[in-house]
């Protein structure tokens, strides 16, 4: 099995200069997954100009939408053709990823959201293309319930429930996620690794190393 090394971003919210603390970092890597809201409210011409940055320093992108971007950004991901939403990629032919935008319901009423049930749908049609293989990634804005990943600064547990018992049952090796901006960190359920990379309009990310089917995961 190939080595990979992948940068997980999310939660740009429109910062195009957001990247200069990672510039190394993406420049580094094989493949560079954007984790949702490249913007706050913002236009496909907005996500495209963080895009096109991307792309200039790494040569390879897959990206889902947040629930502060808009269907017309899925759209823009579809005809740069980087989408994971509702869809799986297999990289090297043993790393499948699969992805969902969006969010579950927010108190803010942004403009990306759906109920558990759309979520639950998203994902399972996504699944369906990565399942069989070695290592199985999800990219999902949102994310799981009751994990370090999903505590707001309250203290409340705020992700989405129909993750964790995805998790659960399928258990992939990793999801990756974002959208609780407080919330970086680490965790797990059961095998699963979970990670919330932070903020990278702040100079946060993920690093997942795969080295002979086995993961490493790092907070940048």
């Amino acid at each position: 099995m190939p080595e990979l090394d992948l940068l997980t971003l999310g939660d740009m919210h429109g910062h195009v200069e957001w990247s200069r603390p990672l510039h190394a970092a993406v420049e580094e890597v094989d493949l560079i997954v954007v984790t949702g809201d490249l913007t706050t409210f913002g236009t496909p011409e907005d996500a495209g100009a963080i895009l096109d940055d991307l792309e200039s320093r790494c040569g390879g992108v897959l990206a889902i939408a947040g629930n502060c971007d808009s269907v017309a950004i899925i759209e823009h991901l579809e005809e740069r053709g980087i989408s994971l939403h509702a869809q799986g990629v297999i990289i090297e032919e043993h790393v499948g990823i699969c992805g969902v935008s969006g969010s579950n319901a927010t108190p803010a009423g942004t403009p990306l959201e759906y109920s558990e049930e759309e979520l639950a749908d998203i994902l399972a049609r996504g699944w369906l293309d990565i399942a069989d293989s070695d290592v199985r990634i999800i990219v999902h804005h949102a994310p799981p319930h009751g994990t370090s990943c999903d505590l707001t600064r309250s203290g409340q547990h705020v992700g989405v429930m129909g993750l964790r018992s995805f998790c659960e049952q399928h258990r992939p090796d990793l999801v990756v996620c974002g959208h609780i901006h407080e919330a970086r960190s680490i965790d797990a359920i059961g095998p699963t690794t979970v990670v919330n990379g932070g903020m990278a309009s702040e100079g946060h990310g993920t690093l997942v190393r795969i080295r002979d089917g086995e993961l490493q995961v790092e907070l940048l």
